[in-house]
């Protein structure tokens, strides 16, 4: 399911733009016979029966969306989505959220640091960076490691809980959103002020 997930983002994504999203692509993209996942696998044939009913959800979903496009205009409901998948729970601390990249490497950090990372895990990745990158980016293509990053993963979130430490929702934007954000945030009058910015936001 993990990997589905995952796959299903990464077809989506090429679909959002900041004009909108493309529904007809999206729809597509979702429900092609021949679509699969990181590993090859089609999921048509993990599924099986259970595909016809997957589908029927995707067309219903997109149905609903493209509805709310036609009432409500595709930015506002690019806005709507966009609070929608990043700050809700199930999806705002999975795959393609600040908060996953972050926890990810908060996770294999926490291991290398108290040597507990599995003897499995060392002998594919015997550099943490690497396995960090790996993890924060494109964990669907991980074998046995997938389940060590996905447990890490959920155990950065469980100790947070405890801490009782506030969770802020972690806002995933695409790259085009980024620059016009930092667009609005450095000042045109005063270029002495740019660095600020940049370096508020991690840019040399």
């Amino acid at each position: 399911m993990a990997r589905a997930n995952i796959a299903a983002t990464r077809a989506v994504l090429p679909h959002v733009h900041p004009e909108g999203v493309d529904w007809p692509a999206v729809r597509l993209a979702l429900t092609a016979p021949t679509r699969r996942l990181a590993d090859g696998q089609a999921l048509a044939d993990i599924l099986e029966e259970g595909w016809t009913p997957v589908l029927a959800s995707v067309h219903r979903e997109i149905d609903l969306w493209q509805r709310a496009d036609e009432t409500l205009g595709p930015e506002a409901v690019l806005r709507v989505l966009t609070l929608h998948g990043s700050r809700t729970e199930s999806v705002g601390e999975w795959w393609g959220s600040g908060w996953y990249e972050t926890a990810a490497r908060r996770a294999v950090a926490r291991a290398a640091t108290s040597g507990s990372l599995p003897a499995a895990v060392s002998a594919v990745f015997p550099e943490a960076e690497h396995l960090a990158d790996t993890a924060a980016a494109h964990p669907d293509l991980l074998d046995d490691t997938f389940a060590w990053i996905t447990e890490a993963v959920f155990k950065e979130g469980s100790l947070l809980r405890e801490a009782r430490l506030p969770v802020p929702p972690a806002m995933t934007l695409p790259d085009w959103a980024v620059r016009d954000l930092l667009d609005m945030l450095r000042p045109d009058s005063d270029e002495h002020e740019a660095p600020a910015a940049d370096a508020a936001f991690g840019r040399p």
